[in-house]
């Protein structure tokens, strides 16, 4: 699937500005859309006419391969899940692994919600299923949400326990779907 963007380029323009650019935000938002809809996503970047990477470029590789550290899970080999997107809450995407019989779903937030609880509409929860997010240590608790789904209530976490400043990943282990 292509998407044209007002981006014009993604090689180097001397004339270019930094709207130009995507944010880290929305480079995100591509890699997510498109790897929970089966695509592949290439990263490229255009060096000047004598090789150098210009510094929004490394940013932009630097940010995503931290990002990555952290949420790869939810993107390298993954699958997309029986629902690419969420039904209730928008600007989630899901991916799932796959590892002998257990199967994780991956819910990439790319919002963080205002008041700490997030409604996913598409998993079935069971009584064993396991709420976490992907680089912070402990569990969510989450109950089931009386139109469909779950609702995840995301404890209070400090500036420096967040795992990334931009799109977060919950991880849901022992769904029913």
């Amino acid at each position: 699937m292509f998407k044209w963007t007002a981006r014009y380029s993604w090689g180097y323009r001397r004339n270019a500005r930094l709207a130009d650019y995507f944010s880290m935000h929305e480079l995100l938002s591509e890699v997510a859309e498109t790897v929970s809809t089966g695509g592949n996503i290439l990263i490229n970047i255009g060096p000047t006419k004598d090789g150098m990477i210009i510094p929004i470029y490394q940013e932009r590789l630097k940010q995503l391969g931290s990002w990555l550290g952290v949420n790869g899970e939810a993107i390298y080999g993954s699958k997309p899940w029986s629902h690419q997107n969420d039904t209730i809450t928008k600007n989630i995407w899901y991916t799932s692994q796959i590892a002998g019989a257990d199967i994780s779903v991956y819910a990439i937030l790319l919002f963080w919600p205002t008041d700490n609880k997030v409604i996913l509409g598409a998993p079935v929860s069971s009584s064993s299923t396991i709420v976490s997010m992907l680089g912070y240590v402990g569990n969510f608790d989450w109950k089931p949400n009386p139109g469909g789904g779950i609702e995840v209530t995301i404890p209070p976490i400090t500036m420096n326990k967040l795992p990334c400043n931009d799109v977060w990943v919950l991880k849901l282990e022992n769904l029913l779907n």
